[in-house]
């Protein structure tokens, strides 16, 4: 590898000898994309994009991949949710056929290592961890809903990952869904850590979704703070479409998350959400970048986040309007919560717009916990711990309260609870 530092403490070099490693099963499109590892190379504060996101602590690990584990349907039972769906469980990375749904009703389901086999869509945003987790990946799923099926029960992506004390384990998902014109689908991803130890986790998840077909899409990240969690999720859509996707981030220590969306046709309406919560030290990172490239489209876009002890959010939201985007309805808000005076908020919305004639907005809030509110509670009763819990959980209350689902809504609530526990705050 010319240019390429040979100190086995160099992070890519680390990265390459796990790439051989697995070379005879390595596909010309993970080829092409470790090409783009090397070509990009490791961000670093210096660009604009990684400007208030450190990986200093990341890179100081060693990274292997996991030893392969094997866990016993009680064991899945109690990480997963108990809801009526479809359940495919992957354990480091790797499909678990006998611990997963043997029928997916209308969902097509292949698994392959073979990534060329599928045309899978390029990424919309590409960058670094983007490419690593494509050239890095065993297997990709790949996931199909034929023209005009109406799924009755939402599909579940339980993924569970371990780690361990003295290196790093390294672990990728590459998912692909493709739904067809007129299907309907809802799709839950699930992220666990099993024993609470360090590891990393690479995550793809690529979504086309054909003209009047209706996508809900859940994401609950609920991996441990001893972890690092970096994902995208790119969604192309069609015309006279309907996407919902809400990121529910609440774990890992660094985490990085991009949703990246194209609305190539006319008359599609696109709602996309995100909350997170670091705390102590933990940083959650999340980026949204939506292109109109159609007219006639509406697009809403809320993206909360809660701050507790040292904690740092970034937010990173952007909008591009493209010149023929006529009537374009474009809303984007970002709310932020400080819990104390050691957390730290960094919030960019951006507006690219090349069309007149269009209607677009965005906007960011950061404050902390009114006094006021906290004074007229406390006046009828409520002791000033259980106050502040009421009023995260109400920051919270738009985006959990939109779950139609009472299992995944509780789970979201023990979540924010178990981050945000009465006595710490």
């Amino acid at each position: 590898m010319a240019g390429l530092s040979m100190k086995s403490n160099n992070p890519l070099q680390q990265w390459y000898h796990l790439f051989k490693s697995h070379s005879k099963m390595r596909s010309q499109h993970a080829h092409q994309h470790w090409k783009q590892v090397i070509r990009v190379g490791l961000p670093t504060r210096k660009d604009e994009n990684w400007k208030y996101t450190a990986l200093d602590d990341l890179l100081t690990h060693q990274f292997v991949f996991p030893p392969k584990k094997m866990l016993s349907q009680a064991q899945v039972d109690v990480l997963a949710l108990p809801i009526d769906a479809i359940r495919l469980v992957f354990v480091n990375g790797q499909y678990q056929s006998s611990l997963s749904a043997t029928d997916t009703d209308l969902f097509v389901v292949r698994h392959s290592r073979d990534f060329d086999k599928y045309s899978l869509p390029g990424a919309i945003q590409p960058e670094f961890f983007l490419h690593l987790t494509e050239s890095l990946a065993d297997e990709v799923t790949a996931i199909r809903l034929s023209h005009g099926k109406l799924a009755s029960r939402p599909l579940y992506l339980l993924h569970v990952t371990t780690g361990q004390s003295k290196a790093l384990n390294n672990v990728h998902y590459r998912h692909h869904f493709e739904i067809e014109e007129g299907a309907q689908a809802h799709v839950i991803e699930h992220y666990v850590t099993l024993n609470g130890k360090p590891h990393f986790t690479g995550a793809r998840f690529s979504f086309v979704v054909g003209s009047n077909a209706q996508l809900k899409h859940i994401k609950l990240a609920f991996e441990e703070s001893s972890g690092y969690h970096f994902a995208h999720n790119d969604i192309i859509v069609g015309s006279n479409a309907s996407v919902n996707s809400t990121s529910f981030l609440l774990g890992s220590g660094l985490l990085r998350h991009n949703t990246s969306v194209q609305l190539n046709g006319e008359n599609t309406y696109l709602f996309l959400n995100s909350l997170v919560l670091p705390m102590n030290a933990e940083v959650a990172d999340t980026r949204s970048y939506l292109e109109h490239n159609k007219g006639y489209c509406l697009s809403r876009q809320l993206h909360k986040t809660i701050t507790r002890d040292k904690g740092r959010a970034v937010f990173n939201g952007h909008i591009k309007v493209a010149e023929h985007a006529l009537k374009t309805d474009a809303q984007m808000m970002n709310n932020n919560l400080l819990l104390g005076y050691l957390g730290e908020v960094d919030t960019k919305p951006l507006l690219e717009i090349y069309s007149d004639d269009v209607k677009c907005s965005h906007g960011a809030t950061v404050s902390c916990i009114d006094k006021e509110q906290i004074f007229y509670l406390r006046s009828r009763g409520i002791t000033e711990e259980d106050a502040q819990h009421m009023i995260i959980h109400a920051f919270a209350a738009d985006l959990n309260e939109a779950l139609d689902d009472e299992v995944l809504r509780q789970a979201v609530l023990q979540r924010i609870s178990a981050c945000c526990p009465r006595d710490a705050l």
